[in-house]
């Protein structure tokens, strides 16, 4: 990090020191009380390929604590103890700020979806309080033969108005959606994974390769293969869409 006393044109790393206290890694470039402190931290998730709510996040999301409201200070509170575990450097500091931080992301992901994530797409599906938990039981268990009764009796809906809210938010129906949400599932799978395209196909309900073969076609307009062969995954796809 630059600062007053950086000369001009000077190229990292600025005189950073590094030294543990315990499980944080402080790094400072001065012997003074810095003006500016960073907490940083990385969270890792399992299966993170074929996490469709992940992929539908955007890189980056940015809030800010200065803010009025309940949620801001929550999160301050949950950013001072995470900082008070780890400088106190206490038994058990380490698992105490890992849960903390797990706890801050998913309040992060909440307030994002508050501001400005229910406008379009997964996100604003999941946040719907029926459609959300139809597509929730969709995402936790795409491979199984979902019903249009099963999905209304899981939102707390009649078939109808399951029906026409999906319409209203993804300009499809409830089974149709379901497809589109196999194949890209299937997409990632395929992108991040070395498993067979035959189990792939049967991870995410098609009991046949090559139906599942077909319908990746139509959708998608290459072959299962090509997608394997183009290797990282690319943006989360659920466009309103369906196979037929």
């Amino acid at each position: 990090m630059r600062g007053p006393t950086t000369p001009v044109g000077a190229r990292g790393p600025f005189g950073i020191r590094s030294r543990l206290a315990g499980p944080i890694d402080i790094k400072t470039n001065t012997d003074d009380d810095p003006e500016t402190r960073l907490v940083c931290g990385r969270l890792r998730f399992e299966l993170a390929h074929g996490n469709l709510v992940l992929a539908a996040l955007p890189d980056i999301i940015l809030v800010s604590t200065n803010a009025d409201g309940t949620g801001t200070s929550r999160l301050r509170m949950l950013m001072c103890a995470i900082e008070e575990e780890l400088a106190g450097a206490r038994p058990g500091a380490e698992a105490i700020a890992t849960d903390l931080a797990s706890a801050l992301f998913v309040m992060v992901v909440r307030t994002y979806l508050d501001r400005e994530g229910r406008d379009s797409g997964l996100l604003a599906m999941l946040a719907h309080r029926q459609v959300g938990r139809a597509v929730a039981a969709m995402v936790n268990d795409p491979a199984r033969s979902w019903t249009l009764d099963e999905l209304a009796s899981r939102a707390n809906a009649s078939r109808a108005s399951l029906v026409r809210m999906f319409r209203g938010l993804a300009q499809q129906s409830p089974v149709a959606f379901l497809t589109e949400l196999r194949l890209e599932l299937a997409r990632r799978k395929l992108s991040a994974t070395a498993l067979p395209i035959v189990a792939i196909a049967d991870e995410v309900g098609y009991n046949s390769e090559s139906a599942f073969r077909r319908a990746f076609h139509r959708r998608f307009g290459v072959r299962p293969g090509e997608t394997r062969a183009g290797a990282s995954p690319s943006p989360l796809s659920l466009s309103g869409r369906a196979a037929r």
